[in-house]
Formats: structure tokens, sequence, C-alpha cells
């Protein structure tokens, strides 16, 4: 399967709405795409699976995703979202402080 860095993000709340201390956004990541590796240094980022399946990697771990469930990660651990299912996996981002969202306005 080839994984690629296909999705889209909308951003609901940050710094530039309003929101000074958390940022909220939604994103959809196509079948057979997934994020890029990474971690944030200071932020903690939670998710929470509303559609589709797929499999969370976090640090070393690896669990499955499906619509009803969250994917927690503290700061400085390193993880990836794998759409492994044959429908868009959508999801709710939240990040505590805001910040790393900056990210995806420059896209």
């Amino acid at each position: 399967m080839d994984l690629k860095d296909r999705r889209m993000a909308y951003i609901w709340l940050d710094k530039v709405t309003g929101a000074e201390n958390f940022s909220v956004g939604t994103s959809d990541i196509e079948p057979g795409s997934q994020t890029i590796p990474h971690q944030h240094g200071q932020e903690t980022e939670v998710m929470f699976i509303y559609r589709g399946r797929g499999t969370a990697v976090i640090g070393e771990k690896s669990y499955p995703l499906e619509p009803e469930t969250m994917m927690f990660c503290p700061p400085g651990v390193p993880h990836q979202i794998r759409n492994t299912g044959e429908e868009v996996l959508s999801f709710v981002f939240f990040y505590v402080p805001g910040g790393p969202e900056q990210y995806l306005r420059k896209l």
C-alpha cells in the first residue's frame, strides 16, 4: 500500500480566532494515506476519531482506530495516524497549548 500524506484540515479555534490556550480542528485522511510521523515539543495532542478506520502509532506501539476512539499524545512522543480502511478517516484534534496548527494554516 502506498501511504502518502494526503489529508485535509480545518482549524476551528486557535489564537487567530481568540482561543489563547488551546486549538481545535478537524482533519480527513484519504484511504491508503497517513500523517507524517511527528512529535510536539511542548504541546499535548488529543484526537477523537468519528469516521473511518485505521492505525495509531504512538511511540513504539500501534493501536486500532475506529469511530468513537481517542488518541492521546503527550509532548515529545512520536505519533502518526494511518488510514488502513476503505473510507475517509476523520477526526477532531486538540492541542494544549495551541501552536502546531499554525503549520496547517501555512499549507
